[in-house]
This record gives structure tokens, C-alpha cells and sequence, in this order.
């Protein structure tokens, strides 16, 4: 090794008969008699650690590569490469194997090739081998190969820590025949061009167990103690399984400057410092630390910058943009398509300069190095492609799940923002970010959703790096780049975040242009979108209402402007629980594009779609089925069977069919629902799982609740797979998942998963959002089947607060939570209350529904079974027979909601038979509430 005695710190080795054996002493060879030496030291291999854990596999791999029979006559050389980013314990598993395989080996050479220097000072040492000057060699490089290829078959020679060599580079070196053996270490697997594709392995982590053995050994600490192994268990998982950084967490710990049970919150305050401080280098053998170990490949990649090769130079200058960009990406998934989509898009037109001539854009800052474009307009990625190439020529990146997709090791991406300044953090953050949102249409629907599902990580995560960094991404303000944002953020789920950036762009668009400006109008409408989303109903009913006042002062009522507001605000009326406000709206819109636009227009058919589903809402089946229908037909006939917006139609009827009590209907094409969207965008498609989803609640409508069951279970495992386990889809596939289980009387498995649905939509979306007090009413019927009636009468009365506050007293939700706070008493026998508060749900029902509104004769059955326990018999026997008439009329003799009016009522007029109180009006409720969020236009 250069620079140093290469025996210093060597385990006691003699060199006799040209192998190395153990020995008690240490003999030190000088020149012998009047041959040409050289000044070079003896190039010894050093010991490996006596903390070396782990790595059989890898062990296992080389011994079998190096000790099998070759099937050739003549024996061939054997080249093996071992390959991985710095760090990850490729020379330790080199020692360890030379060592475990002394005796197989004639003569064993050990030659640092970190550089071609390097490598020459070691052959030039290998000439002062005793062996060797018999030789008469005149100390030069060539005649130290020359001799070794003298030796014969069974030598081995490493080449360790060829990082920074091409195969070009570093195959001269290799002594000349077909015999003995290669051995080399880099971070670099373009080396694998020296060798055959089956004779290299990459290095990764070590195995957890292993590396906690790993960590208790550096450390010095007890590794039979339980409690140590729990904390270190941590500590690896945090440093990736890294030997390295494991080593140095261990050296750390054995100084006495923490505790094992502290390190962790010294870690994540001092992460830079502990990973590249030098006095904790762990077992490196090259005296770096895990910081300093990249830092020296990236000093390679700067002084490649810096060269007169204009080409080998541009190459370098790629791969470290590219570098300090996806620092401020997330660490996976790194997609060619950003960059490609970055590229080619036309964000700016002449007409959105002039709207926009005061705000700042994104787009007219870009840094477009890697962006350029070939003559047909499309990306040319050769400067990217170079840049890629060097990164993985020194393992910073890797090749992630499919073509085209890249990955850094979280560590490595940690320190790639670690050893910025600043000024750089802010710099790569900011351009980060615009690279992302320039890979944004302004129309999303022209780009696939899944590039979005992957983009949207993206950008969550470069808005994290910012937020560490104490500097909120909205307040450096670019106006098409902020707008983008909010919308890939709501229509992702993640409503929160998107609200701050499109609170911020109606800001900035109100004092730049004033109230009545297009792009102010449409940032107020995206805002009230978001609101609703977020359960803000009563500030999205009045953005949107602002919205259609300013629309309609502005335009005329035929403009199709005025009349997407007249939707949106009927949408934030649906949501509100209005659904006669809705209703009046939809018609109204109905009517103006039947006229302006004529029927077989795509917006007016959605007009009809969403009409039909407020009819759904207000218990006007038949007028919603009608009106699916005819949509269905429209979309079938225009747009063909497998358009997205037909399956859509077809899903929505299929709900109807299902509110109908027409099961079989439903089931059937929710079945051609599940199978065309899987043919048409894959398995993994959102709507393709929400199709899984519906299927689900059909078969629990029928009673197959074993299949709901399994199909729920898929929803639910591809979403947290492929969303997260906090996205609103995955925490309404457990709500989903749990409801099954109710039916299924799985009623610890249900509680267990509405308790989970409810902690996360506390801490995610807070106490005061719909969902919460959803996820609150479902736990709290759940207690209600598990006889814990104190408990499920306490989280009543909280969901009825919180619904009267934030919905008010009249909204649907409020007046399903007054009907379940009643079930609650009636369990708990407290008769009286329950049929206080039912007679007052019935009012309420009656005067907001009508009287054949589904909602109203379900009061009407929940209150006749209280006269019931409160032996008002006479009363209970008229309201059971008022049930079933109506159940008659609109659904007939036969549908299932008639035939359990018809034995209630046989139970009702039977004073002596006991009553089992029934509540599948809570269960009609959540399952319409389940429903509707598969409603899509």
C-alpha cells in the first residue's frame, strides 16, 4: 500500500517456499547481493477484522468459483469480481476468504489497485519477494508480472479497491498465460467485462442478525443481552446494514461518547459528523470513514470534470447534476420519464404569457443541460446517459425495478445533501423541484397516470428536504410550478399538502391580477376542490359560490364556464349533504348543455351521470337507473366499450342496481367492470383495485361474504403496496376490510383494524374531518356487536358533536349519527332516549327526504322496534306496516328489504316472541357510505 510499510500492522507472515505461512515472528527481506531491487515495499496482504460477521453466501460463492474442477484440458485462469458501493465490506470478504483458503493457493498476491500507481508500486515491491530476486528481475513492473506468470497454475493475485480503472486500465496488469487465479474488488461493475457474467456478484447489506452481531462486537457490548440486541436492531436498520457504517456506529459507541440506547438521537442530529468523523473508521483498511470513502469517488468524478477531454469531461459534469438532483428526489424509482417528459413539454403559449406576464415561471429558469432536444423535437438523452454511466461506474446509482428506472442507497442519497453547503441544498432543492413539476402537462389526462403515482413521491419527498432545511418550498413562489403541484397533490390524496400551495397561488393571483382574472377564477376553483376533499364543506360552498357570482357577472349563463361552476357548487352541495339544492343545480346544468351542446356531448352525458347519482343519494332510484342507462348506452355507442368513461358508467349503474336490490345485475357487470379495467390498464390501477373494491360490496349485499372477504384483502395488500400505508385509498381499504369482517362476525378483527382507521385519520386528516367521524361511527357500532355498549354510547355522542358542529344539524351524516346514538341506548335499555332521539331522525328524514326516501323508512322501522320495548304495541304494529307498504311500492314483494319488513312487522304483531333489535340501518348507511366513494365521472 503506498505511502506506508506494507507488513505494518500485518498478522505475523514469513514468505517460505513462496507461500505465506503463520509464523511467531516477522522477517523483514532487503536486497541480495548485486541484483536490481526495488524501493518498493513488499506487498502483504493485511489481516482481515476479528469482527468479520457474516457473509457465508458470498464466502460460499468464491470458494466454489476458485476450487472447481475445470472441464478443459488445459486449466484456464479463473477471474472472479466482486462489485458494490464503498462501504459494503468487499475487501473484509476478500481477506476473510484468502485467509479461510491459504492452503489452496501457492503463492498469494495482495495489490491495492486504487490507482494505476498503486498498482505499480506493488508489483515493483512483489520483485523484492526472496523468491522473486533469484529470478535476477531488474525490479520494474513487466518482470514482476513476467515471474508470476512463471509460477505456474495455483497462484492467486487480488486486485482490491479498483475503483476508479476502466478494464482497459487495469487488464495490462494481469500476468501473462491462462494460469492462476484474479480476484477483484470495485465499485465500478463495468468491470464485469473481464470476466464472464456468471463469475461476479454484487455485494449488498449484510443480513440484519448479522450485522447486530456485527454492531455488539464493535461496540464490545454483551451480544446475548436482549435488550442490547432490540436497540442495535434499530441502529442497523437506520445505517442500512452497511459494514461500514455499522463498524463506525460500533467504534462510536466503544469510545464511551453514547450509550447504545442514545445513538440513534445522536444520529439523526449528527448524522454527517458521526459518519465521517476520522477517529471512527471502524475496520477499514484503507483508513477512511463511510462519508470520506464516497467523498473520494465523487474528488474522482470533479478532477474527470476538470479534463482537457471535452467528452470525458461533459460525462462528469452530468453525473454530478445528476447527483445533486436526485439528492432531492426520493431515493427509489428514479424515472427516465421525468427527465424525458421535462424535456418535450409545452408549458408556455403566447396566450398564457399575456395572462401571466407578472408572476414568476418556472419554466424560464430551467437549467436544461440534460434536457436538450434531437432535430424531431424529441429528448436526446446522451448527456444524461453519459452522466448515468459514471454514476454507475462508482455504485452510486443502481438499476432499480424495470428499464429506465434508477435508484440511489438511501445513505448514499442522505450524504449526497449532507455534504452540500447551504447554499447548494437551497440551489439543487429549488432545481429539483422544477424539474419535477416541468415533467407536469398542464392537462394531466395527456400523460399516464401511473408516471403520476411515481411523480408524486418525487415531489413529496424534495418538499420534505425542504422543510428540513427550514425553508418552505411554497414561499420561493413560481406560479405554473406551485399550480402543478396542488393538483398532483390532490389528485393523489394528499389534500393537505396541496392546500398550502394553492392557498399560496390564489394569494399571489388575487394581489397580482385581482379577483375577476381567468387564472384567479380557476385558482379559487381548484382551492374549493380541495376543501371538499378535505371535508371543508362549508368554505368550498362558499369559494364555489363566489366562483359561479363572478362567472356569471363575467360570462353569460351559457358559458361553459358558468356552467362548470354550476356544477362545481352542486358538487360541493352533494357533499354537503344538500342533496335537493344539488339536484336543483344538476338539472340546470343538465338542461343548458342539452342545449348549447346537445345530448351526445361528453359533458353533457357526465351532466346526466352526476344527476343520476344525486337521484341515487336522494332515494330515487328508478330516476337514477333511467338515467344510467341512457349515459351507458351514450358511451357505449361514442366512445366503445372499453373507453374509461364507459366503464366508469357501467360501475355507477351497476351501485344502482345494487341500491335496486337488482344483485345479479349488479354482480354481473361489476364482474365486466373488474375484467375489462384489468385488461384495459392492468391489476394495479387505481381503478382497477376500486373495481376489486365494489365487487367486494355487491358480494356482501348477497351474502358471499367469504369472497368479499378475500377480494378486500387484495385491495387493501395492493394499495398499501403501492400507495403507502397513510394513503386515504389504503385507510379506506381497511375501513372496508374491517366492515367484512363485521359481517363475517370477525368482530375483534374488525375492532382491531377501525382502531388502526381511526388513529391514522386522527394524526393524518385530524379529529374534525368527515372520514374521522366515519371511522369513529364504525368503531363505535363494532363496540356496540361486542356488547361494549358504555363504550360505543361515549363515541356516539363525540361523532353527533362533531357532525352537528362541522356538517351541521341536518346534514345526512348527522342525523345517520342521532340513529346509531338511539341504537346505542336501546342496547344499553335505555328506551326512553332512544326513542327520543329516533322520533326526531324520523322528523328530520321525513322533512328533509320525503316520506319514500330509503333513509326515512329505515327511521321508521328503527323507531317501531323501540315502541316495541316500550310495549307501545298498537304504535309499533302501525309504523310496521307503514314500512312494508312503502318497501312495496318502490322496491316490490320480492326485494330483500321487503321480505325483512314482512317478518319484522309478523314480529311486531307477536308480543310474546322476543326481539332481537335489528340494525341494518346502520349497516344500509356504511354501505352506502362505502359505495359512494366509487362513484367516478
Amino acid at each position: 500500500m503506498s505511502g506506508k510499510h506494507v507488513l505494518q500492522g500485518a498478522q505475523n507472515f514469513v514468505i517460505s517456499g513462496s507461500t505465506f505461512n503463520t509464523a511467531d515472528t516477522i522477517n523483514y527481506y532487503t536486497s541480495v547481493g548485486n541484483r536490481t531491487t526495488s524501493d518498493a515495499a513488499i506487498p502483504v496482504k493485511p489481516n482481515s477484522s476479528i469482527r468479520f460477521t457474516g457473509r457465508t453466501d458470498v464466502l460460499a460463492k468464491l470458494k466454489e468459483h476458485f476450487t472447481a474442477e475445470s472441464n478443459d484440458k488445459l486449466r484456464r485462469r479463473k477471474f472472479f469480481l466482486l462489485y458494490g458501493m464503498g462501504g459494503i465490506g468487499k475487501t473484509q470478504i476478500c481477506l476473510r476468504f484468502i485467509e479461510d483458503m491459504s492452503d489452496c493457493f501457492s503463492h498469494v498476491f495482495w495489490i491495492d489497485a486504487s490507482s494505476i500507481d498503486t498498482i505499480t508500486q506493488g508489483l515493483k515491491g512483489i520483485c523484492n519477494f526472496p523468491e522473486a530476486q533469484s529470478s535476477a528481475l531488474d525490479g520494474s513492473p513487466q518482470s514482476a508480472l513476467w515471474w508470476i506468470s512463471s509460477l505456474g497454475d495455483n497462484y492467486v493475485i487480488v486486485f482490491d479497491n479498483a475503483d476508479n480503472l476502466t478494464p482497459e486500465e487495469l487488464e495490462p496488469y494481469f500476468p501473462s498465460g491462462l494460469g492462476g487465479n484474479i480476484l477483484i474488488t470495485s465499485r465500478n461493475s463495468g468491470l464485469r467485462h473481464l470476466t464472464l457474467h456468471e463469475n461476479s456478484l454484487e455485494v449488498k447489506e449484510m443480513e440484519e442478525n448479522d450485522a447486530i452481531s456485527l454492531l455488539l462486537k464493535a461496540a464490545c457490548l454483551d451480544e446475548s443481552q436482549q435488550d442490547l440486541q432490540a436497540e442495535a436492531s434499530k441502529i442497523v436498520n437506520e445505517l442500512f446494514c452497511i459494514p461500514l457504517a455499522i463498524d463506525q456506529a460500533g467504534a462510536f459507541i466503544a469510545y464511551g461518547d453514547t450509550d447504545i440506547r442514545h445513538y440513534l438521537g445522536e444520529y439523526s442530529q449528527y448524522r454527517e459528523r458521526l459518519l465521517s468523523y476520522p477517529a471512527f473508521k471502524g475496520a477499514s483498511k484503507y483508513d477512511r470513514t463511510v462519508y470520506r470513502t464516497w467523498e473520494l469517488s465523487f474528488n474522482e468524478i470533479q478532477q474527470r470534470a476538470e479534463s482537457d477531454n471535452f467528452h470525458r469531461a461533459q460525462a462528469a459534469n452530468s453525473a454530478m447534476l445528476l447527483l445533486a438532483l436526485f439528492a432531492f428526489f426520493h431515493f427509489d424509482g428514479i424515472t427516465e420519464e421525468i427527465f424525458s417528459y421535462a424535456a418535450t413539454q409545452k408549458h408556455e403559449t403566447s396566450e398564457d404569457n399575456e395572462q401571466r406576464p407578472a408572476l414568476p415561471r418556472a419554466s424560464s429558469i430551467i437549467d436544461r443541460t440534460l434536457l436538450q432536444l434531437d432535430d424531431t423535437g424529441k429528448w436526446d438523452n446522451f448527456i444524461f446517459k453519459e452522466g448515468l454511466q459514471v454514476l454507475f461506474s462508482f455504485s452510486f446509482i443502481k438499476l432499480g425495478s424495470s428499464k429506465g428506472v434508477y435508484a440511489v442507497h438511501p445513505l448514499i442519497h442522505a450524504w449526497g445533501r449532507d455534504r452540500m453547503s447551504s447554499e447548494d441544498r437551497q440551489k439543487y432543492s429549488l432545481m429539483a423541484y422544477i424539474m419535477l413539476t416541468s415533467s407536469l402537462p398542464g392537462d394531466f389526462d395527456k400523460q399516464p397516470y401511473q408516471f403520476r403515482r411515481i411523480l408524486v413521491t418525487h415531489l413529496r419527498a424534495n418538499i420534505q428536504y425542504s422543510a428540513m432545511e427550514k425553508r418552505e418550498m411554497v414561499d420561493r413562489y413560481f406560479d405554473e410550478a406551485h399550480e402543478r403541484s396542488g393538483g398532483l397533490l390532490s389528485e393523489q390524496g394528499y389534500d393537505s399538502e396541496a392546500e398550502k400551495f394553492q392557498i399560496k397561488v390564489l394569494d399571489v393571483r388575487s394581489r397580482t391580477f385581482g379577483e375577476e382574472h381567468p387564472n384567479t377564477i380557476w385558482a379559487m376553483g381548484n382551492l374549493a376542490n380541495t376543501y371538499e376533499s378535505l371535508g371543508k364543506y362549508a368554505d368550498a360552498e362558499t369559494l364555489q359560490i363566489k366562483v359561479l357570482d363572478i362567472r356569471n357577472r363575467l360570462f353569460r349563463e351559457e358559458h361553459p364556464d358558468t356552467i362548470g361552476a354550476m356544477q362545481n357548487l352542486a358538487n360541493a352541495y352533494h357533499s354537503s349533504g344538500k342533496y335537493a339544492d344539488a339536484e336543483k343545480l344538476q338539472i340546470k346544468v343538465l338542461d343548458l348543455r342539452n342545449r348549447v351542446l346537445g345530448e351526445e356531448h361528453r359533458h353533457t352525458i357526465s351532466a346526466m351521470g352526476n344527476l343520476a347519482i344525486t337521484y341515487r343519494n336522494l332515494g330515487k332510484y328508478t330516476d337514477a337507473e333511467k338515467l344510467q342507462i341512457r349515459v351507458l348506452d351514450l358511451r357505449n355507442r361514442l366512445l366503445g366499450e372499453e373507453h374509461p368513461n364507459t366503464i366508469s358508467a357501467m360501475s355507477n349503474l351497476a351501485n344502482t342496481y345494487e341500491s335496486l336490490g337488482k344483485y345479479a345485475f349488479a354482480e354481473e357487470l361489476k364482474i365486466k367492470v373488474l375484467d375489462l379495467t384489468n385488461r384495459h390498464f392492468g391489476e394495479e390501477h387505481p381503478d382497477t383495485i376500486s373495481a376489486m373494491g365494489n365487487l367486494a360490496i355487491t358480494y356482501e349485499s348477497l351474502g358471499r361474504y367469504a369472497d368479499a372477504e378475500k377480494l378486500q384483502i387484495r385491495v387493501l395488500d395492493l394499495r398499501n403496496r403501492l400507495f403507502g400505508e397513510e394513503h386515504p385509498d389504503t385507510i379506506t381499504a381497511m375501513s372496508n376490510l374491517a366492515y367484512t369482517y363485521d359481517s363475517l362476525r370477525k368482530y375483534a378483527n374488525a375492532e382491531k383494524l377501525q382502531i388502526q382507521v381511526l388513529d391514522m385519520r386522527n394524526r393524518i386528516i385530524g379529529e374534525e374531518h368527515p372520514d374521522t367521524f366515519t371511522a369513529m361511527n364504525n368503531l363505535a357500532v363494532t363496540y356496540q356487536r361486542l356488547g361494549k355498549y358504555a363504550d360505543a354510547e361515549e363515541l356516539q355522542i363525540k361523532v353527533i358533536d362533531l357532525r352537528n358542529r362541522v356538517l351541521g344539524e341536518e346534514h345526512p351524516d348527522t342525523i345517520s349519527a342521532m340513529s346509531n346514538l338511539a341504537s346505542a341506548y336501546e342496547s344499553l335499555r335505555k328506551y326512553a332516549d332512544a326513542e327520543k332521539l329516533k322520533i326526531q331522525v324520523l322528523d328530520m328524514s321525513n322533512r328533509l327526504f320525503g316520506e319514500e326516501h330509503p333513509d326515512t323508512i329505515s327511521a321508521m322501522e328503527n323507531l317501531a322496534i323501540v315502541f316495541y320495548h316500550l310495549q307501545k304495541y298498537k304504535d309499533a304494529v302501525k309504523l310496521g306496516v307503514q314500512v312494508v307498504d312503502l318497501r312495496k311500492k318502490i322496491f316490490g314483494e320480492k326485494h330483500p328489504q321487503t321480505v325483512e319488513a314482512v317478518a319484522l312487522l309478523a314480529t311486531l304483531k307477536s308480543p310474546t316472541i322476543k326481539v332481537v333489535h335489528h340494525i341494518s340501518q346502520i349497516a344500509d348507511k356504511f354501505s352506502k357510505m362505502l359505495k359512494s366513494k366509487y362513484d367516478k365521472q
